[in-house]
């Protein structure tokens, strides 16, 4: 099979946007081959295809039919791409993708050798502490769950220097109480800092360079502990990506993410 492909940088989350139109229920064994080592090699793979909603200049459907920031972004940048975009220029545009049920809005800028982008996220179904068991130690967590994907937040120091290992063997134990996408969040509050292990169940268990979804969960439940809107930068290590979310009587009412896209590579994959 020939496969038309972009591949991205969105803050090094490493992205596959896959151009040639492909059968849904194919989409994840494309994808899972795509993203393989061997093949063309990413994180995540996404399919650009026609939207129902004609307001929206495309659809993007994620391989495992979850939400992506990243994937998102990096969709719109494409887009601007292929519109000749010029150095400092702003525009916006609206997109249909998977785990949003409304259409999703990226502003999108072009810098010198890359894309910054904003977009708005769906917002979080809930934001709940949840009981968890690792061995013999017991665990009250965050957990944001968004509709297709849900993360996990850990302070890091809570694991110390132990805290990957950890949080892999977490990913397995952990995983029946989980959607098919979930991700376990290493955060440290104090720096700023967060490491995303992020999870598609039987098809990859990745150490992410940077997660949009997860840094929206991030900014969502600080928001909620603190019950008023929050605006900050999350330290990730592909980069840093922003967020901004709004709450209102204890329920987020708005969320986005921001962060750089670039274009690496267009070509063809053959599997």
């Amino acid at each position: 099979m020939e496969i038309e492909f972009i591949k991205t940088s969105p803050t090094q989350n490493m992205t596959i946007l896959v151009e040639t139109q492909i059968p849904e229920d194919m989409h994840l064994s494309v994808a899972q081959k795509l993203i393989a080592y061997n093949s063309v090699y990413a994180e995540q793979a996404g399919f650009i295809q026609e939207p129902r909603d004609n307001r929206a200049a495309k659809a993007l459907r994620m391989m495992a039919g979850e939400f992506c920031g990243n994937a998102t972004l990096s969709l719109a940048a494409w887009i601007m791409e292929q519109k000749g975009m010029t150095l400092g220029q702003r525009d916006s545009v609206l997109l249909e993708v998977s785990g949003a049920k409304s259409l999703v809005c990226c502003e999108i800028q072009k810098q010198e050798d890359s894309y910054y982008g904003k977009v708005d996220m769906p917002l979080p179904l809930s934001v709940e502490w949840e009981e968890f068991q690792l061995g013999r130690e017991a665990f009250k967590l965050p957990v944001v769950r968004f509709d297709g994907i849900a993360h996990i937040i850990v302070d890091r120091e809570l694991w110390g220097e132990d805290a990957k290992n950890k949080a892999e063997q977490a990913a397995f134990i952990w995983e029946e109480t989980m959607p098919d996408a979930y991700g376990i969040l290493l955060w440290d509050a104090k720096t700023e800092q967060l490491e995303p292990l992020v999870c598609l169940k039987d098809t990859s268990l990745i150490w992410e360079k940077g997660c949009g979804s997860g840094t929206s969960a991030i900014g969502a439940f600080l928001a909620v502990q603190a019950r008023k809107g929050v605006s900050l930068t999350c330290k990730q290590p592909g980069g840093i990506m922003g967020v901004q979310a709004s709450v209102e009587d204890g329920r987020i009412t708005a969320l986005q993410i921001s962060g750089s896209v670039s274009i690496v590579a267009i070509g063809k994959a053959y599997i």
